[in-house]
């Protein structure tokens, strides 16, 4: 059972430390000290996750595949060939977010305990 408990903890630091070292990456070599947005990705996954881990995981992978799809429109041929300013192609993981928000806010709801303070007595 403890050990269970300490590979689990383990595992969810680890992929703590992935997820901080993804935000301190810069994705181009200038470092302008801005966020870029990171923020609010956060927030929406874990609004369309509903709190569950592999909804949660689900998200994060589709708003990373929109992330790189922003920044790498250039590669795909059909997508350069489109001629759409560069602004339009880094709106897409923020529109993309957005809209699923939209579709799937209704049926989210914050854990029982939000907003609660910890208190020792009542546990």
């Amino acid at each position: 059972m403890f050990i269970n408990i300490v590979i689990w903890v383990s595992l969810s630091g680890f992929l703590g430390g992935i997820g901080g070292l993804i935000y301190i990456i810069p994705i181009s070599t200038v470092f302008n000290s801005d966020v870029g947005g990171y923020g609010f990705l956060a927030l929406a996954i874990l609004i369309f996750g509903n709190w569950q881990p592999y909804r949660i995981a689900t998200a994060s992978l589709f708003f990373g595949i929109m992330k790189t799809l922003a920044y790498t429109y250039t590669a795909i041929p059909f997508l350069s060939a489109l001629g759409f300013p560069s602004v339009v192609y880094k709106l897409i993981p923020y529109v993309a977010t957005l809209i699923l928000l939209a579709f799937t806010s209704k049926n989210s709801a914050a854990p029982k305990a939000s907003g609660i303070p910890y208190d020792k007595s009542k546990r």
